[in-house]
């Protein structure tokens, strides 16, 4: 008797169970409710060539905001963090600026543009501001159309030469990168033929010492250019006032002492 009231108590519970599952599957509707997880893998990083912000675990790492002035306005506002997009906005953009962080932890590439730029003075003293500072000038350029200067007017200082060549560094894919280079070519390449005598500007130049012989051309010739060759006394050898502005070119002799050129500008052996 005992065992048979023990068999049915356990008949009961399973019975009770049994009926909470189906109350359970009534009240859901019949179906699995869903469960929210929360998973601790690591998140799949971006495909390659995408875009995505710089999550730097150092405090201590640079950043640059930018801000640009419109074709509309003389005004600088917030411009996107992103230099595509930036890029994006095409001559709309008509100048921006960079504000650094403070932060002085660079990535390699930051690191290599802040090697070309060297030492040269970005503020108006002329003293040598925090590289932090300086990169951000840098990355302004990148964020410019045309690099600022590079293209228009052009490059006319070292200083401009090395900022120029630090922001090809940073920016390679700069829609102007390649008008840029060739402007910093052609920068480079006046500098050695000035140091070589064989390109000088307006002024009085000892021929042999200063300026090497031979025949030459003014880069932009002007209306107003007047040339003077002069002999060992100081007396006129040719000048330019008997030549038609035409004829803006004159061949330096090695014998003659010194060569004076006024309103002509910059002059090339040709």
């Amino acid at each position: 008797m005992k065992k048979l009231v023990r068999t049915s108590a356990v008949a009961l519970t399973a019975l009770f169970l049994l009926s909470g599952c189906a109350l359970v599957g009534q009240m859901s509707g019949g179906e699995t409710p869903e469960v929210e997880t929360t998973s601790t893998a690591e998140s799949t990083p971006g495909a390659p060539g995408e875009t995505t912000p710089s999550e730097s675990s150092d405090p201590g790492a640079f950043a640059v905001s930018y801000a640009c002035r419109m074709t509309d306005t003389r005004t600088f506002a917030e411009a996107p963090s992103d230099l595509a997009e930036i890029w994006a906005l095409g001559d709309d953009v008509t100048r921006c600026t960079g504000k650094s962080n403070g932060g002085t932890t660079f990535s390699e590439t930051e690191q290599k543009a802040l090697d070309a730029l060297g030492q040269a003075a970005t503020d108006d003293d002329k003293d040598v501001a925090p590289d932090d500072v300086r990169l951000a000038d840098v990355y302004a350029l990148c964020a410019t159309p045309g690099f600022y200067f590079a293209i228009s007017p052009g490059i006319s200082t070292d200083e401009q030469s090395s900022q120029l060549e630090a922001a090809l560094i940073l920016c390679p894919e700069h829609p102007d990168a390649e008008s840029a280079r060739t402007s910093l070519n052609t920068y480079e390449a006046n500098v050695t033929a000035g140091n070589d005598g064989t390109r000088f500007n307006d002024g009085v130049w000892k021929v042999g010492d200063e300026i090497k012989p031979g025949t030459y051309k003014p880069e932009t010739p002007s209306d107003n250019c007047r040339w003077f060759r002069y002999d060992d006394k100081g007396e006129w050898i040719e000048t330019s006032y008997d030549k038609t502005q035409a004829e803006i070119v004159v061949t330096i002799d090695a014998k003659d002492s010194t060569f004076e050129s006024r309103n002509c500008g910059y002059w090339r052996a040709s």
